[in-house]
Order: C-alpha cells, then sequence, then structure tokens
C-alpha cells in the first residue's frame, strides 16, 4: 500500500522578531544557513508577517523555506501534503522548536517587493497560504529526544540540510502538542478542526 505523507518539517533561521521585521545582528551573526552569514541578511524575514502585511491578489500570503528551495518536494510524495510546520534553533538555548505552521500550502517560487521600509531588497518566496491558515504559536513547541518518536516516521531522524516528510499520525501528534502547549489558543483550534477534516481523520 503506497505510503502517504500529509505533512512537512522543516527549518528556517531564527529571528527574535518573530519572523515580522529583519532579524537582529545577533540572529544574522548566529545562523545555521551559509546563505544568511555569507549576504547579511535573509528572505524569512516576513514568514509570519500575514498579519501585518498584504496579501495577492488571490489572497495568498508568502514565505520562504529555505531547504526546499534548491531541493523542492517530490510532486508524488507531496500531493497529500496538508501542513508545513516550521521549525527553528534558538541561539540562545540551542534547542530546536516549532515555531509554527503553514496548512494546505501552495509551493510555488515568487518574487515580492518588501513590505519593510527599512529594507529595500525583494523577497524570494516559496510557499504560500491564505492567511487565516497560516499560525504561529505563542508557545513553540521543543524537539527533543522525548518526542521526536511522534514527529517523525519510524526510523527517521530530524534532517540537518533537508526536510522531513510526516505521516497522517505524525501531523496529528503535532497539532495535539501544539494544542497542549496552547489550550486558549482559538485560531489553532479552528485550523487544527480544518486539518483533521482535510486529512480525514478522526476527532
Amino acid at each position: 500500500m503506497e505510503e502517504r505523507f500529509y505533512g512537512i518539517l522543516t527549518s528556517i533561521d531564527w529571528n527574535s522578531r518573530k519572523w515580522q521585521d529583519v532579524p537582529t545582528d545577533e540572529d544574522l551573526a548566529h545562523a545555521d544557513y551559509d546563505y544568511v552569514k555569507e549576504h547579511g541578511y535573509t528572505n524569512t524575514a516576513i514568514n509570519f508577517g500575514h498579519e501585518l502585511f498584504t496579501v495577492d491578489k488571490s489572497g495568498y500570503y508568502s514565505g520562504l523555506l529555505p531547504q526546499l528551495w534548491s531541493k523542492v518536494p517530490d510532486l508524488t510524495k507531496a500531493r497529500y501534503v496538508q501542513a508545513v510546520f516550521i521549525r527553528s534553533r534558538s541561539w540562545r538555548d540551542q534547542q530546536h522548536y516549532i515555531v509554527g505552521f503553514y496548512a494546505f500550502p501552495v509551493f510555488r517560487k515568487c518574487i515580492i517587493p518588501s513590505p519593510i521600509k527599512s529594507f529595500t531588497r525583494d523577497f524570494e518566496m516559496n510557499v504560500k497560504a491564505y492567511r487565516k491558515d497560516i499560525h504561529m504559536l505563542e508557545k513553540y513547541i521543543r524537539l527533543g529526544d522525548d518526542n521526536m518518536f511522534r514527529f517523525l516516521p519510524v526510523g527517521k531522524r530530524m534532517g540537518t540540510q533537508g526536510f522531513n516528510y510526516l505521516t497522517k499520525k505524525n501531523v496529528l501528534n503535532i497539532l495535539d502538542e501544539m494544542t497542549n502547549h496552547n489550550p486558549a489558543d482559538t485560531r489553532l483550534s479552528g485550523i487544527k478542526l480544518r486539518l483533521i477534516q482535510s486529512i480525514g481523520a478522526e476527532i
């Protein structure tokens, strides 16, 4: 039977301004990505600026997932993907966290003008979703040995250079953990319900 993947776990560089503005100089200095260190800026700066900045004419808001730029998702593996969970490593405590996600994503490269007055470069993007389907968590989910076995397929480890495909069970486990850490988050609950209905899982 064909193994279906309903999610992706991927990584972005840390942003102390919550990916709603250009990162601090300390963020840039501690970035995990050579591109960021070499150029001194990042295209992920507004990944969670969906409530601050405008959407495109179709209602989509775009962000960048660096690990999916040169190695795009396999069309066969990604055809059932309903959520992209975004993790980042905090340079302050060296811990990895899931900080938010894009539900019902569309993977398509584009360039958009910067909505930030202090940043004049265009932004290179490769994922988009409707504003209502993008969410940053108030309380991030720490990734460690105690929970990674529930968040990744059996025998898989968190990718350092690439991203991970996730099973239906992995997606549901991550969503449940998000709810456990953010029980009063009604926006999260709403997106979670629609994801559960979309992937055909039991509530």
